[in-house]
This record gives structure tokens, sequence and C-alpha cells, in this order.
């Protein structure tokens, strides 16, 4: 029974074997493949979006917002600024974010976990966040300078729209 076994499985084997040697050899054709940036940008080796495309999209948001916005050349200059001085501002506190939370992630899954420990970094989790908060409302006064009132309501809509079309929700 054993021996029988045995047998099958080297037939199988072979036979396996065989018929992709034979259908490498018989295919000496390269296989089409799609060229790169049929459905986009693509990098130079051919899939991805690229280096630009970050850039890309970025025209392409700013070009919408101008247009959702209604927003003057000066406006749309001055709102570039803010943002980009709000995202400088802003990226440590996301940075001491993530890596507080990646602590706990890992103190948590601990076989015995300290919960003084989680106790510590939830709390100065909930502080960085208290932080990102004021920033953010920082950052919303000096918009609200820039923009009028139809502009300025708008864009807050606009803001709570965003978050619920975002991986799958919504």
């Amino acid at each position: 029974m054993k021996k029988k076994l045995v047998m099958t499985a080297l037939v199988a084997g072979l036979l396996g074997s065989a018929g992709t040697v034979f259908a490498a050899s018989s295919n000496d054709q390269p296989v089409p493949c799609a060229r790169p940036g049929i459905s986009g940008p693509a990098d130079a080796r051919g899939y991805g979006m690229g280096p630009e495309a970050r850039f890309a999209w970025q025209d392409m948001r700013q070009q919408r917002m101008k247009q959702a916005l209604d927003l003057s050349d000066i406006q749309e200059q001055k709102m570039m600024e803010l943002r980009r001085g709000f995202y400088q501002e802003s990226r440590p506190v996301r940075q001491s974010m993530r890596n507080l939370q990646r602590d706990l992630a890992l103190e948590s899954v601990k076989q015995s976990p300290d919960k003084r420990r989680i106790s510590n970094l939830t709390q100065r989790i909930g502080r960085e966040h208290v932080r990102l908060a004021q920033l953010e409302s920082r950052h919303l006064r000096e918009l609200a300078k820039v923009l009028d009132a139809r502009q300025l309501d708008r864009l807050l809509q606009m803001k709570d729209n965003f978050g619920g079309k975002r991986w799958g929700r919504g």
C-alpha cells in the first residue's frame, strides 16, 4: 500500500513537471503586458503611479478646491501657504501619535502587559490629540481670515464629507 502511494506521487510529480516544461518550451513568444501608463502614470518599472503622481494628485486636488470654493488667485496662494504651514507644524505631533500608538499596541500584546504603562501611553496619546485639535483650530481661524462666509461654509462641508468617502466608509 505504501509503495503504491509513493509510486503514484512520483508519477503525478513527473507528469506535472513534464507539463510545465512542455508549456514553457512550446511558448517562445513573450506574454504581452499592459503598457505602463495605460491606466494612469507609471514609473520606469512599469507599475505604480510613479514618483510624480503625488504632485499630480496635489495639483488635481488644489484645482478642485479652487473650483469648489470659487477662490481668487490671491486666496488660493494664501490657502496653500496656510496648508503647508499647518502640515509642517502638525507633522511632529502626528508622528508622535503614531509612535505612541505603536508602543501601546506592542505593550498591549505582551504576555503580561504593564497596566501602568498602558495607562500612561493612553494619556499621552490623548494629550497629542488635544495638541493636534488646537493646531487645527488655529489653522481654521487663519483660513477664516482668507475666506468669506460662503467659502468657509463650503470648506467645512467638504471637510465633513471627506472622511466618509475614504476606506469604503460611506
